[in-house]
Parts: C-alpha cells; sequence; structure tokens
C-alpha cells in the first residue's frame, strides 16, 4: 500500500511538472508572437504612473471639488448627476470614491484614477483599431497614443473627461464585433456589452453626447444600405437588438430620471460658454465659430492648449513627426465618408469605407463640443474626445505611406533604419515634452495649485482651528477643505483681500499659500507684532507658504 501511494504521489507530480511546463511553453509562445503590443502596454503603463506621487504634486481645486462629491457618496448621498461646478455626471466620481476608500484623500489617489483610465483606453484602442484596419495599422495607434505628451497629460489630471475616450472606444468595438462575429453567443455578448458602454458613456462627461448621432447615424446606414433585405435583418437580429436597447436604457435611466427631474442641470455650463452667448460672440455668431474652427484645427499642428492641465502648454496636441499624416488621412477618411453615402444609395457598402467613414466622422463629431464654444480655446479637455479617431488616423496614414515607400526600389534595405529612427524620435519628443518640460516647469506644478497640498499637510498636522487662519480665496479652498476632511477643515478661512482686518491672540497663526502673498504685506503693516515663524519654498525656489505667529 505504502509503495502503491509513493508511486501515485510521483506520478501526479510528474503530471503536474509535465502540465507547468507546458503552460510556460505557451505563456512564452504567445509572449513571443505579441511582445511589441506587450512592449507598448508597458510604455503605455510608465508613461501614465511613473511618479504619479510627485507629477503632478498637488490637486487643482477643479479636481478637489470632484474630492468634495467623492465625500457626499462616501457618506451615503449617492446621486448619478451633482450640481457642484455647474453640475458634473457623476460616473468618475465613484470611481474616486473606491480609490479613495482604500487608500485616503491625495493628489496620487485621484490621479491614479485617471491615470488607469487612460491606460485602459490604449489597451481598448489596440482591440478596435486592429478588427478595422489590421494588426500594424493597430500597433502604430497604440504606440502613439501611449506616448502622445497631450493623452499622457490629461490622462495624469483627475478630470471626469477621461472616461470618454475609453468608453466611446468601448462602444464601437463592441459594435464592430458584434457585425464580424459569426457566433450567436458572442453576438448578445457583444450587444449586452455595447449597450452598457453606450449608457455608462452619458455618466463621465458632456463631449460623450456626441456618441449619440455617431452610433445611430451610422446604425441608420447601415439599415438603409441593406433596406432591401430588411425584414431578414429585422427578424434576425431583432433580439440582439432588444438587448442592446434593454442593457442602455438599464444604464442610463438613473441619470435620466435625475435630468428629468432637474431639467435646467441638462446643459450646465454649455450655455455659459456656447458660441451662442452674446457676451462672448459679441453679436457675430458666424464669424466666431470660424475663429473658433480655425483655432481648433491649428491646435493639432501650431499651437495648442496653453492650459498646463489639458496639455504640454502651447504646444501641438500632435507631434510634428505624425501632424502631416493624420492631415491626408483625415482628408481622404472624409471623403471616404461620402463615398460610403453613395454605397448605401447603391445598397453595396464596403467594409472599409464603412470603417474609414467611421472613424472620420467619429472625429469631426468629437470636434463639435469644441467648435460650438468660445471660451479658453483650443480647450483640450473638450477635445478629449478625438484622442482615439486621432492617433487611428495618424496610424493609417503612416502605415498608408510606409506602404507606398516600400514599393519604391532603393528603399527596402533602409526601411528597417528609418522605422527606428521615426519612432524613437517620437518616443523621445513625447518623452522630453512631459517629463522634462513639464516637470521642470514652475508653471506645471501652480497648475495643479501644489502649494496647496503642502499648507493642507500642515493644518493637518497643527489641527487647531480655533486659532489658525487661512488667507485664501473661495474658489482654491475647496482643495484644502478636500484634503483636511478627516480633520474637519481645522482653519478658520479668511477673504486674502481682507486679512489684516483679523484679530490676534497669542499662539494664533496666520497661513498665506502662493496665491496670496500679495495680501500679506499689508496683514504685515497692520500687525507688527506678528513674527514669521515658518517659510516653505518649493523645488524651484519659489514661496509656497508663509506663517505668521
Amino acid at each position: 500500500m505504502n509503495d502503491f501511494l509513493e508511486d501515485k504521489t510521483s506520478f501526479n507530480f510528474s503530471i503536474n511538472i509535465t502540465q507547468i511546463i507546458h503552460f510556460l511553453r505557451n505563456i512564452f509562445n504567445v509572449a513571443k508572437s505579441n511582445w511589441v503590443i506587450l512592449a507598448i502596454v508597458i510604455i503605455a503603463a510608465a508613461f501614465r504612473f511613473w511618479q504619479i506621487n510627485s507629477l503632478p504634486g498637488g490637486l487643482f481645486p477643479d479636481e478637489a471639488a470632484n474630492g468634495l462629491d467623492v465625500n457626499a457618496i462616501l457618506n451615503g448621498d449617492t446621486q448619478p448627476f451633482y450640481e457642484r461646478g455647474n453640475g458634473r455626471e457623476a460616473g468618475f466620481f465613484y470611481l474616486l470614491a473606491a480609490t479613495v476608500a482604500i487608500f485616503g484623500r491625495g493628489p496620487w489617489e485621484h490621479h491614479i484614477v485617471s491615470a488607469g483610465l487612460g491606460f485602459l483606453a490604449t489597451v481598448a484602442i489596440y482591440f478596435l483599431t486592429r478588427r478595422m484596419f489590421g494588426r500594424r495599422t493597430a500597433l502604430l495607434t497604440t504606440f502613439f497614443m501611449a506616448i502622445s505628451s497631450y493623452a499622457v497629460t490629461i490622462s495624469r489630471t483627475a478630470f471626469r473627461a477621461n472616461l470618454v475616450p475609453l468608453l466611446s472606444i468601448l462602444t464601437i468595438f463592441f459594435l464592430v464585433k458584434f457585425f464580424q462575429t459569426q457566433d450567436r453567443r458572442q453576438k448578445y455578448w457583444s450587444a449586452a456589452l455595447a449597450g452598457i458602454s453606450f449608457g455608462a458613456g452619458f455618466y463621465s462627461y458632456t463631449s460623450f453626447r456626441m456618441m449619440l448621432p455617431l452610433v445611430v447615424g451610422f446604425l441608420l446606414l447601415l439599415f438603409l444600405g441593406f433596406r432591401n433585405q430588411w425584414k431578414k435583418i429585422f427578424s434576425q437580429y431583432a433580439k440582439y437588438k432588444i438587448v442592446f436597447v434593454v442593457c442602455f436604457l438599464a444604464v442610463i435611466s438613473w441619470l435620466t430620471v435625475y435630468f428629468i427631474q432637474h431639467p435646467g442641470s441638462l446643459v450646465g455650463r454649455s450655455g455659459q460658454v456656447s458660441i451662442f452667448n452674446v457676451d462672448l460672440n459679441q453679436g457675430n455668431v458666424w464669424g466666431t465659430f470660424f475663429t473658433v474652427l480655425k483655432q481648433t484645427i491649428l491646435a493639432f499642428f501650431t499651437q495648442g492648449d496653453l492650459n498646463w492641465r489639458h496639455n504640454i502648454s502651447g504646444f501641438p496636441l500632435l507631434s510634428p513627426f505624425l501632424s502631416p499624416f493624420f492631415a491626408a488621412a483625415l482628408l481622404f477618411m472624409t471623403i471616404a465618408a461620402f463615398r460610403l453615402l453613395k454605397q448605401v444609395w447603391s445598397k453595396k457598402i464596403s467594409p472599409e469605407t464603412f470603417y474609414q467613414a467611421l472613424v472620420a466622422t467619429w472625429f469631426w463629431f468629437m470636434l463639435v463640443p469644441e467648435v460650438t464654444t468660445a471660451e479658453g480655446i483650443p480647450h483640450g479637455l473638450r477635445l478629449i474626445g478625438v484622442i482615439p479617431p486621432m492617433f487611428i488616423l495618424s496610424a493609417w496614414g503612416i502605415n498608408w505611406f510606409w506602404g507606398k515607400l516600400s514599393t519604391l526600389s532603393f528603399f527596402p534595405p533602409y526601411k528597417k533604419y528609418f522605422a527606428a529612427i521615426f519612432l524613437v524620435g517620437l518616443f523621445v519628443y513625447n518623452f522630453n515634452l512631459y517629463f522634462v518640460v513639464a516637470a521642470n516647469s514652475p508653471e506645471y506644478y501652480y497648475a495643479f495649485r501644489s502649494d496647496l497640498t503642502v499648507v493642507s499637510n500642515y493644518l493637518n498636522q497643527r489641527n487647531l482651528k480655533a486659532k489658525t487662519y487661512l488667507s485664501l480665496d473661495k474658489f482654491s479652498v475647496q482643495t484644502v477643505d478636500y484634503l483636511t476632511t478627516e480633520n474637519n477643515q481645522p482653519f478658520i478661512l479668511l477673504d486674502p483681500a481682507h486679512t489684516y482686518e483679523v484679530t490676534l491672540f497669542p499662539g494664533d497663526q496666520v497661513i498665506f499659500t502662493q496665491s496670496t502673498l500679495f495680501d500679506r504685506l499689508k496683514f504685515i503693516q497692520f500687525h507688527p507684532q506678528a513674527r514669521l515663524v515658518s517659510e516653505i519654498k518649493n523645488k524651484f525656489g519659489q514661496i509656497i507658504m508663509l506663517i505668521y505667529q
């Protein structure tokens, strides 16, 4: 019996070892055949998470305002939409709430969520592009998005708009997969997930609403293109359509009910910044529109958003390496959109033309939230929806050009060198913009109000509300309010312009931040007995906090 047990154990052990070796060999083979995309995914992660605890090092008040709504969520006040700051969809806040519940409150706890969404969008774009245009274009698209200084900057800014690229990609991916797959189970899953992604997108950011005419419009074109088979199509796809619609309605119903109850929230700040606002268009709507359109188009080629939270200030949204190919592809695919209309009329839709038209229209539709506003133009945040089609267009254009170049007799021997120089140059350009230019710019740190993180840490450490005064404006104090939540905001807020009027007693402290340093001058005149007990500087040698007692 003992011999039998020993032999059996040895046999099972050998089987397990064989299975493990077989499993590892399969993993190695998969990695070997997919090493390029794996490398790109690692690069995408590095560009979004490296130094996330210090770059950026603060929470801009708008980011912190999200945190104040997170506080409401954690206290049981769950809403699909929060009215703070002209109203904002709450999907992103629930992701923040999960992170805050685990790690606590702080800048990186917010930025890691937006960085994660940017990373997932980069991975998702590979699978979508591969289905539409093949593996090489998909690899290029993913690489361009992985390293883009614009995409990276906005991914490391904790704004709810970061949900837009991911959910728009997923919506289109599952719809494309639905029509491509022949497996009934896969069709049901694709229809359900497309409906869920589509519905979830409306909890992200206003610009996602442009996905509604895009999705409905192209589904309608498909229906019209096969109108001679509409009875067959209706019966064949009826159950799938029901699944899609039910999932979509189930997800969006909470927000729909809220907007029915609060109709004024549906538009929100959009009306304030609209080109139809007479305070902005000066009575010339069309002139304003064309000015905005011109500035928006030039943002991809010459001067982009000046706001450091949206972009590397002033640099074009697209690298000069990519912009010519992007422009050519956009022109070609826009023409394809008109060609698709002709094919729909003749009932002969080409999948290639359909996908090209879809990408071009996706780009133009996502331009609408930008070109219908007249404030802060170009505005990288409102343009966030163009990120996926922008890189698909760039990659397709380069892939097409590369194919033509490879047919030249003199080129093939050198094409690997040209490719290496191009890709390495693109990598270095984008890496330098974010991790060198932005990382060494005091303006970048101030754009995120990094000084308020230091101030909040001190307030939490001191924790003497009755004897601590903070000179700060009501907008900026949102950051301090949020970061000192656990100590119930241990300070008394003073209007910077009237800080000098405060009456002080022994042991009282008055704190000035980077934005209120000027106001200390009048304070000193009226309180000559107050002495400077602490002066804190950032790594650039700039004073970011002064404490008087």
